[in-house]
């Protein structure tokens, strides 16, 4: 019977409880047995004993096991579906998210909710279930020793936990901001660090990483000092009780041997939950940031999403004061009309804009104005309408084979070895592994597989940028007659600085 996927953090929970709880038995029963045995009684009464003994002993380790095989995989299932509803609305955001930032700082994310599930939350539910217990053995033995469990019990379990919470975690995620600002810097000076010492101004560079690094030791130094102050709050409860509990024995003196024995060794256990449980905490405030930047992305509103099937006569495209830019506006708004079949041709000097007009198209970035296919917004249309290339398109370390079927998994070798033929990439074989970002292909034969891979989408549009890039001559006029008459039924626009000879419209884009 398989076990609902809701049920099983409640059950780790329950099992990580039942450990701790099972370390408390065993160590209070091993402390009854020590005190009873002195006394030499009768064989049976020490039976007992040793049978909560071995109980606790095995049921604190089966317990464990459990919790951790457990709580692995509901964690490990819930991150799973976290994962994909994550993927999802990148799918349907990039063009509002800084792509490279934002997918860093989710996987970050993610992995942070792993540990503050398995770190932080289980174990404060295992802590609060094991203190409770503790409570009620405490008043078992004696019910004058919960004048100090209780209030022990109100501390760490209350006290202690808000305190880190309003005081720690905003030091820890300032800390976090300011160790990711100084991994910047020393990235941004490493970069040019031989160029400055060669000019004589690396002393900037280093001048600004000290006072980065003396800001980041005085932020550690004022959050280990939080920590110390909760820790001794945290040691001087455990031995104030401990001190407290003793005194009234002493005091009272109505306490039995082997109470004593079993209430002293129920303070030094009973809290062993809270005690393993802080030091995560100290670090929590990393995690709940974490958990508020996925949630903030899983709950942002859905996109809609437009049928993908339109006869070729709606796929004509329409620009009108359209100007895409990173933030800030440069580009001068373009007017223009693609007819379904058409090509385009877009030129312009270098820096211009012309590859940040393509980023906009396919959704990488924002733009002002229309930009409309079949009278639909590009920012509103389904999966599979565009496709392409980038300026700096990616090669994956993987064969040439995996490499073309991003774009068609279904495509079979005779559609591959076409493709390649066209893009005269015969010279590599389907199996060949290209290496980590394609460092074994030149820089024209990266070029051609993108444009390789785009060809082999059925997207009744394509846009090309720089295809005919690290081409000679002759080589760029056979891959412009091959590109053209593999789209004769497409919609094709291409960003070149190259000329380009068959067209139906060209367009010349220029700065405000």
């Amino acid at each position: 019977m398989k076990i609902p996927q809701r049920a099983l953090l409640p059950m780790a929970a329950s099992f990580g409880a039942f450990a701790l709880i099972g370390g408390t038995g065993l160590t209070v029963s091993s402390a009854w047995l020590i005190t009873s045995a002195s006394e030499q009684p009768p064989i049976m009464v020490l039976g007992v004993s040793i049978v909560l003994v071995r109980f606790f002993g095995i049921s604190r380790s089966a317990s464990r096991y459990l919790e951790r095989v457990i709580s692995h995989e509901a964690i490990f299932g819930k991150l799973t579906g976290l994962r994909v509803a994550l993927f999802k609305k990148f799918a349907m955001q990039l063009r509002t998210l800084n792509v490279a930032h934002s997918v860093k700082r989710v996987i970050d994310d993610v992995e942070r909710a792993q540990e503050f599930y398995l770190r932080v939350t289980l174990p404060h539910y295992a802590a609060t279930a094991s203190a409770i217990v503790t409570v009620v053995i405490a008043w078992w033995i004696n019910a004058h020793l919960l004048i100090w469990i209780l209030p022990a019990t109100l501390i760490f379990a209350i006290v202690l936990p808000l305190l880190t919470r309003r005081w720690i975690d905003p030091v820890t995620v300032e800390l976090e901001d300011l160790e990711n600002a100084y991994s910047a810097s020393i990235t941004a000076a490493s970069h040019g660090v031989i160029e400055a010492e060669h000019f004589g101004y690396g002393h900037l560079f280093r001048d600004n990483l000290k006072r980065e690094s003396n800001k980041l030791k005085a932020l550690e130094q004022k959050y280990f000092f939080r920590i110390s102050i909760v820790q001794l709050i945290l040691t001087g409860t455990l031995g104030l009780t401990l001190v407290g509990i003793a005194q009234q024995i002493h005091l009272t003196r109505s306490y039995l041997p082997i109470h004593v024995s079993m209430a002293i060794f129920l303070v030094l256990v009973g809290f062993e939950g809270y005690t393993t449980w802080f030091p995560n905490l100290f670090i929590a405030g990393k995690s709940r940031r974490a958990a508020r930047n996925i949630s903030a992305i899983v709950q942002s509103p859905e996109r809609v999403s437009y049928p993908q099937k339109k006869a070729p006569g709606e796929y004509t495209i329409v620009a009108k004061n359209f100007s895409p830019h990173w933030g800030r506006k440069f580009l001068a708004p373009i007017d223009f009309t693609v007819l379904a079949g058409e090509t385009l041709v877009i030129t312009g000097a270098s820096g211009v804009g012309k590859s940040t007009l393509a980023s906009a198209v396919f959704g990488f970035c924002d733009y002002s104005g229309e930009f409309r296919v079949g009278g639909v917004e590009a920012a509103e249309l389904a999966e599979g309408v565009i496709s392409g290339t980038l300026q700096q398109s990616h090669i994956f370390n993987t064969t040439l084979r995996e490499n073309l079927k991003i774009a068609n998994p279904q495509a079979g070798d005779g559609q591959l070895h076409s493709v390649i033929s066209l893009m005269e990439l015969q010279s590599i074989n389907l199996d060949e592994v290209l290496g980590e970002f394609g460092r074994n292909l030149s820089g024209g034969e990266a070029k051609r597989l993108a444009t390789a891979r785009a060809l082999l989408s059925s997207a009744p549009i394509l846009i090309l940028d720089e295809p005919l890039e690290h081409l000679d001559y002759q080589l760029s006029l056979r891959i412009q007659g091959a590109i053209t008459q593999a789209c004769s039924d497409r919609t094709l626009i291409v960003i070149t600085h190259t000329p380009w000879l068959q067209y139906s419209r060209k367009l010349e884009l220029t700065r405000e």
